[in-house]
Formats: C-alpha cells, sequence, structure tokens
C-alpha cells in the first residue's frame, strides 16, 4: 500500500510533517554540526535519488552507534540503498511496519564517543508524489518535500537537481537558490524535529512514448512507399 504521507498536492509538503513527525521522538545528546542533503530528480518524474551527508557530533554521554531516518516512503518503494564514510561502504537496512513510512538504519563504524565527531552519507532512490500538468508539448512538474531530523542541525544545504532539460519556474520558499539545473536552499540554526519544507516547479518537454514514436515512423514510411508524401 502507499503511503499517504508523501505530499500528493502542491500544499502537501506543508500540511503533511506535521502528521508525519508525530511518529517520531526527539533524541537529546547529538547535534549535526552540518547536513547535506541532495535531490536528484529522475526523468521519470515519479522517482528521485535522494544522498545526505552527515556531520554528527555526540554532546552527551551515550555514544552514537547507529543513525536511523524515518522515510516517507513505503519500504517496497525504496531500493538502491547505499551508507559509506570515509574508510569505504557501511551497513544500511530499511524496515517497514504497521506504520505508513519505513526506517532507514546505517550502523556507523564505530561508536561516536562524548566530545566526537564524525561524518558519513546515505542515499536511496524513492517514489515521490509530484504534481504533473501537461500543456501541450510540455508539462510542468510540481514537487515538494520536506527534511527533519529528530536532533539540531546547526546548517543544513538542500540540494534540488533538475532532469536534463528542466527550467525552474517557481520556487517556494523564494529564498531558494535558483543556479540553473539545481536549486539551493540554506538553513541554520534547526530544533529537533523542526520541519524544513520547499517546493520546487519546473517545466520541460514531454518525450513521446516509444511505441509512439515507432508507430509515427511507420506511418510516416507508409505514406513515402506509397507517393503520397509531399
Amino acid at each position: 500500500m502507499a503511503t499517504q504521507l508523501r505530499p500528493q498536492t502542491i500544499t502537501g509538503a506543508v500540511v503533511a510533517p506535521h502528521h508525519y513527525r508525530e511518529l517520531r521522538p526527539a533524541i537529546d545528546g547529538f547535534r549535526l554540526v552540518s547536513a547535506t542533503v541532495t535531490v536528484t530528480l529522475l526523468d521519470d518524474p515519479r522517482r528521485a535519488r535522494y544522498e545526505y551527508e552527515c556531520h554528527l557530533e555526540t554532546t552527551g554521554e551515550l555514544p552514537a552507534r547507529y543513525w536511523c531516518y524515518y522515510l516517507p516512503a513505503d519500504a517496497p518503494e525504496v531500493d538502491d540503498i547505499r551508507a559509506w564514510d570515509a574508510r569505504g561502504k557501511l551497513q544500511p537496512r530499511v524496515y517497514g511496519g504497521e506504520a505508513p513510512g519505513s526506517r532507514l538504519e546505517v550502523r556507523l563504524r564505530d561508536a561516536v564517543l562524548a566530545g566526537e565527531r564524525y561524518t558519513f552519507c546515505f542515499g536511496y532512490e524513492s517514489s515521490i508524489r509530484p504534481v504533473v500538468a501537461a500543456e501541450g508539448r510540455n508539462c510542468t512538474v510540481t514537487y515538494s518535500d520536506w527534511v527533519i531530523f529528530n536532533i539540531p542541525c546547526a546548517v543544513l544545504h538542500v540540494h534540488v537537481e533538475l532532469p536534463s532539460g528542466a527550467e525552474p519556474v517557481a520556487l517556494v520558499p523564494a529564498c531558494g537558490e535558483d543556479e540553473g539545473g539545481r536549486v539551493t536552499y540554506r538553513i541554520r540554526a534547526l530544533r529537533a524535529l523542526e520541519t524544513v519544507s520547499f517546493m520546487v516547479a519546473y517545466r520541460r518537454v514531454r518525450r513521446p512514448r516509444r511505441g509512439a514514436v515507432r508507430a509515427a515512423a511507420t506511418i510516416a514510411a507508409g505514406y513515402l512507399g506509397s507517393g503520397l508524401a509531399p
């Protein structure tokens, strides 16, 4: 069953996180010195690649051994899961449950003790629920999403990479930086469970389906062979 937490309307990214974050507990004793989230929107407007770079610090007495991140998509909708640090690959897993969504868990290479910092990354491909509006040969895609950490984050960068040939037409919040094929948001001093919602609308030329291209080529060849073409 598809999750109901991923926004399916233009305003979904504003409303949905308030229900979603109630399922997540805040955790004391840790913080993100900085984090970078890169969302690569794929040619299929209903799929995206997510990558997170996290600089974690333990501020309490208990060491950090695992990183858990809750995803709006159900486990069957998440694939190509990876995790790594400067020394190589880590072990990520995705778990489903009775509640909508899933939980991604990364086992850290070593325990991060009090006062220590550790940098690691993880990524996955997931289904998304954009709003797609066709306009002749063009289509406008509105992608809305959010980021929520259950520990404080001093600096967060969010990059949204647009598909090849896409042109951004609207950004919410308007403070997003349009860098051509990439939109960037920078946010500071996030509290635990504070929501960062954003929306990017872009326009691109729709590509005809392969079957339609073959049919058009066959028809054109028939006209040429019969001498009906001008």
